[in-house]
């Protein structure tokens, strides 16, 4: 199976098209040795072969139509046109048939009713197949595949063809009295010289036609089928008018040809169905497999990630301790070169164990990570994120007495992931800054960090807070789980968190607690910064 441009998988079938139209033309042939050998009248046969046809003209119009209203080719729906002919005319056809349906046929029909619907059949049926497949005008192709129009193109189509079609019959059957006489006896000479040449050559020029574009397109599938479909109504044309009368080798063997072409086409598509089936079946079971892998892997990697944070978390705590009793002097005086060293390593330990939380709240365990909101100020909340970030150009803003109720620990992951996905993808200086947000209501917060770099490219913006994406083309390593988390721990605090492109900023907003609320404006702000 390939891939065209259009994205549509392409059932190849190789040589067999060509195969089965060396087969038609042997028989063809075959037959033509001595087409007027009478086999006489069959009561069933009739019956049998239009029930036959009719069935699988319906059959394919159906399947060609959801073919086209499921995104195929508009040549599908032309081929469409082709059966759609022929099942209307091939009914009416049956009806006033001597001897299928009653001794003399329905409808009102006349002995020439019959040999005149069969000249509209094997010339309408044709002349529709070759129109389906041979080369159309650019232009008028670029307008028919205008995905808006299907539907008007389909009904208005359908309409047209089957409106010529009944009026074809009507001329056929209760307006027949003015119509040439073609067989007398059940001999239709008079079609084989006088109309048989015209039937013959409008079969000719279809047949061309359908054959240059059908190679010109060098097209898999269908329309090779349908060109085999073509060859055989030519064939069965060719017979009937070869054999002169009803009943002899040539009409037998016409029928055989008409057969073939009915069915064809349909054959084809319930082929392609199948392999088709049976390769998405195939497809699943690999699918399947591969999902029962990666579960496998993934729960690997969980259990991985948790061991390794929880085996962290207690040696960084723990260092993180010794460091801040190094950097207060409750081990003795240090200078303060030493000390200033030891307040950078505290605040480095406490990212590496923020870090920790990231992957405790990633592997699958959010249900256990502990919230625990209290009443935090936040300037000194932003303090303690840029004291995390020496050497980074960080700005802090924030009001004078502007408070949230928040968990301690939590906010400061997502604060830290923030500035360190500044830190990583954009440029100094970055701002973190905390305002009232008064349009939530009292108490509520809004906490943005932007920086200079360049922006999320927009293409990635609705994949930003999803887990392990990461925007293609940045040169920088990542895990693509900072703002995963930073999304799930905002949540949990009943609060939202966005990306603003206007101002390459990303916006945390925290409901608030109407009895901590304060008036503060940005007038007021204090700023820190970190270098």
């Amino acid at each position: 199976m390939e891939t065209p441009a259009g994205g549509r998988p392409v059932v190849r079938v190789g040589r067999a098209p060509w195969v089965v139209a060396g087969v038609v033309l042997l028989v063809a042939a075959a037959i033509l040795v001595d087409p007027d050998v009478g086999l006489g009248f069959q009561p069933a046969f009739l019956p049998t072969f239009f029930t036959l046809v009719i069935a699988s003209d319906v059959l394919t119009c159906l399947v060609l139509v959801e073919h086209y209203r499921n995104g195929g080719d508009v040549r599908v729906l032309a081929l469409s046109w082709a059966y759609l002919w022929s099942a209307i005319v091939v009914t009416v056809h049956s009806a006033v048939f001597p001897g299928v349906w009653a001794a003399t046929g329905l409808l009102g029909a006349v002995p020439s009713s019959a040999p005149w619907l069969w000249t509209a059949w094997h010339v309408g049926l044709p002349v529709l197949l070759g129109l389906a497949l041979a080369p159309w005008p650019t232009r008028l192709e670029r307008r028919l595949v205008d995905t808006t129009r299907r539907r008007r193109v389909l009904v208005l189509s359908w309409a047209v063809v089957a409106g010529a079609a009944a009026l074809v019959c009507l001329r056929c059957t209760l307006w027949a009295d003015s119509l040439p006489v073609i067989i007398v006896d059940g001999d239709y000479s008079v079609l084989t010289r006088t109309y048989g040449p015209w039937v013959a050559a409008a079969n000719a020029l279809a047949l061309a036609a359908a054959t240059a574009g059908v190679l010109r397109r060098r097209t898999p599938g269908l329309e090779r089928w349908a060109l085999v479909a073509l060859l055989a109504s030519a064939c069965d044309t060719s017979l009937v008018l070869l054999a002169h009368s009803r009943f002899t080798t040539g009409w037998y063997g016409a029928r055989l040809m008409a057969v073939t072409a009915a069915l064809v086409v349909l054959m084809s598509m319930l082929l392609a169905v199948a392999r088709l089936h049976r390769r998405v079946a195939g497809h699943a079971d690999r699918v399947a497999e591969q999902n029962l892998a990666l579960r496998e892997a993934q729960q690997t990697r969980d259990h991985v990630l948790a061991v390794v944070s929880h085996d962290l978390r207690s040696p960084l705590t723990a260092l993180q301790g010794y460091q801040q009793l190094l950097a207060d002097g409750e081990l003795g005086d240090l200078p303060e070169d030493a000390r200033d060293l030891a307040r950078r390593s505290a605040a480095i330990s406490r990212r590496l164990s923020l870090m920790t939380e990231d992957l405790l709240a990633i592997t699958g365990t959010q249900g256990q990570v502990s919230l625990v909101p209290v009443d935090l100020a936040l300037p000194e909340q932003l303090r303690e994120v840029a004291q995390g970030f020496p050497g980074l150009d960080l700005r802090a803003q924030c009001p004078p007495g502007l408070r949230v109720r928040a968990d301690p620990l939590r906010l400061q992951q997502v604060l830290v992931n923030l500035v360190g996905n500044a830190q990583k993808y954009g440029a100094a200086p970055v701002v973190l800054a905390a305002y009232p947000d008064s349009g939530a209501g009292p108490g509520a917060v809004r906490i943005t960090v932007s920086d200079a770099g360049a922006g999320v490219p927009s293409r990635f913006v609705p994949q930003l807070f999803e887990p392990y994406t990461r925007a293609e083309g940045t040169g920088v390593h990542g895990t693509g789980l900072g703002l995963s988390v930073v999304r799930d721990l905002v949540q949990r605090h009943g609060g939202s968190v966005g990306y603003d492109p206007d101002g390459n900023a990303f916006v945390v907003r925290l409901p608030g607690d109407p009895a901590q609320a304060v008036d503060a404006s940005p007038e007021t702000s204090s700023a820190t910064r970190s270098t």
